[in-house]
């Protein structure tokens, strides 16, 4: 884009507090490189200007559905407004549907027309692709790129794995699987308790580390967990310094998604250098592809107590997992090539628009 670095307009915003540190560290490559981030909505566009759209079923999590209808609306309303100003709308698709499927009709109306608002979309996995088209048509018509997800290396840090089990209460030579992130039905905490519940080893333990806003579920795990001295569950967000103790107290870290399209915690785990056992799917074995022997252990079918023990005593992967793809230079490269790309695509249809327009006249 001439005149310097583009303005990157970002939903949400990049000063948002979010759990998930994707987007903040996403706009400091971008600035690393030359482009100036935004959020969206507070500073009007300009000729530099292109509108990123991470997640836009977010505002469907407000407490209520008039707060909801609001939100909606003003996103709608920005994204329009770039529109008018021939200012190119990019989408990142993270999700093909809302994970915790509240607020349908909103949802309904939400995928059913801002899929044909964007000027062009990027896919984290090439396995992502074609079920992204399959479930909004519309993009099958608009540029698309495959853009890695960024690694979480300049977050996460290395606590030494003694001093992180004796601060978590876990023995030293325990058998250690964990999970960390946001609990939620979807995620399969509950088949990973049931597993470890089932298991005769006792030397097995296992960390849960992460908020839980699912009052039911909280209630189901705590009660479960008090039946079960291996089991130590953190359902409570926790600062970085406490997720780092997690991940380096636990041998490995076990995600048994029930359904998943991306996942950030599969990198944030690999990014401390801790093996993962997650569930076969085409997301799952395109990474463990490129990762390394030993990193991202597949699983199929059910997780079972014979599942967990055999991962976990496995031999540990040798060196580091192969992030290079996800080097977070090479993501903000991507990101700045799609978005020269996609301003095409928004003059063109600036152009048939105004042709449109004098053929009616």
């Amino acid at each position: 884009m001439s005149g310097g670095g583009p303005v990157v307009h970002l939903h949400p915003g990049p000063g948002r507090e979010m759990v998930n540190p994707y987007l903040s560290l996403l706009a400091a490559a971008l600035r690393e490189r030359g482009a100036e981030v935004v959020e969206l909505g507070s500073r009007p566009f300009g000729e530099r200007s292109v509108v990123h759209v991470h997640w836009p079923e977010m505002p469907l999590n407000a407490a209520r559905t008039t707060w909801a209808l609001r939100r909606l609306k003003n996103l709608g309303a920005a994204v329009l407004g770039a529109r008018r100003h021939g200012v190119p709308v990019v989408w990142t698709v993270h999700n093909l549907r809302a994970h915790d499927g509240r607020r349908p009709a909103l949802q309904h109306l939400l995928w059913a027309t801002f899929p044909h608002l964007v000027d062009g979309w990027l896919s984290l996995s090439g396995s992502g692709v074609e079920p992204a088209r399959r479930a909004f048509p519309a993009l099958r018509r608009k540029p698309h790129r495959v853009v890695a997800h960024g690694t979480y290396a300049g977050v996460v840090g290395r606590p030494e794995r003694r001093a992180a089990r004796e601060a978590l209460g876990v023995p030293a030579g325990a058998r250690v699987v964990a999970m960390v992130g946001r609990v939620k039905p979807y995620k399969g905490v509950e088949d990973l308790v049931d597993a470890v519940r089932a298991s005769g080893d006792p030397g097995l333990r296992l960390l849960v580390g992460g908020g839980c806003d699912d009052e039911d579920l909280r209630a189901r795990l705590r009660a479960v967990a008090a039946g079960d001295p291996r089991l130590t569950l953190l359902l409570e967000k926790l600062p970085q310094e406490r997720v780092d103790q997690v991940l380096a107290a636990a041998d490995l870290l076990v995600l048994p998604f029930r359904s998943i399209f991306n996942s950030g915690s599969v990198l944030l785990c690999l990014s401390a250098g801790r093996p993962v056992l997650a569930p076969r799917t085409p997301v799952f074995e395109e990474l463990a592809a490129e990762v390394g022997p030993g990193w991202l252990r597949l699983f199929d079918g059910p997780l079972t107590a014979a599942v967990v023990e055999e991962a976990v005593r496995a031999a540990p992967p040798r060196g580091e997992p192969d992030l290079s793809r996800h080097d977070w230079a090479a993501v903000a490269a991507a990101h700045l090539d799609f978005y020269e790309e996609v301003r095409g695509a928004a003059t063109g249809r600036d152009v048939l628009r105004t042709t449109r327009a004098a053929a009616r006249r």
